[in-house]
């Protein structure tokens, strides 16, 4: 006997509930520097703009390759179609979370070998806010990979899982 496939609404809160369980590791790795490394020496400035420069490389690749999704062909129907977009939507996320967590798994390798919790904890913070803002599920990038989805004409409906209409055109928010 099979098991019914997921519809939209509980792949999306599966995939909230990775996207927190991914994101949760920054803090908890945070806690976990803090309490076996060293926290009396702050990294150098250098040190702490390279980790800086290494999370902006690191969510401009997210922003350049993240969001490339193969495209709906027109005419499918909205539900196949919404599915299509949803597993888009996992598929892309899981690829946004290794370009933005790389940078917290290299800042925790240096604390390691530094052994100040500061390289962490700089490089960390930095990995946390772009992970918040490529990895959580939102309506904004929803609205993102729909217009990857839509580019030859075809429907996505994938706004329509967050509470909104999925109509063409640009919607930052």
């Amino acid at each position: 006997m099979s098991t019914p496939a997921a519809s939209p609404s509980e792949s999306l809160q599966a995939q909230r509930i990775l996207a927190m369980s991914v994101i949760g590791m920054v803090p908890i790795l945070g806690v976990v520097s803090a309490l076996v490394f060293d926290l009396h020496e702050y990294p150098s400035p250098l040190l702490a703009g390279g980790l800086f420069l290494l999370n902006v490389a690191a969510f401009g690749l997210a922003e350049v390759i993240g969001y490339k999704t193969p495209a709906i062909a027109p005419g499918t129907e909205p539900d196949a179609a919404q599915r299509q977009s949803v597993t888009a939507m996992q598929q892309s996320m899981i690829l946004r979370f290794a370009v933005t967590e790389a940078p917290a798994i290299l800042a925790f390798a240096g604390a390691a070998v530094t052994g100040s919790a500061w390289v962490y904890l700089v490089g960390g913070f930095w990995a946390l806010l772009s992970m918040v803002w490529h990895v959580w599920p939102s309506r904004r990038i929803a609205a993102k990979l729909e217009r990857s989805l839509e580019r030859d004409g075809g429907r996505a409906h994938l706004t329509e899982l967050f509470g909104g209409v999925s109509s063409p055109g640009y919607q930052q928010y």
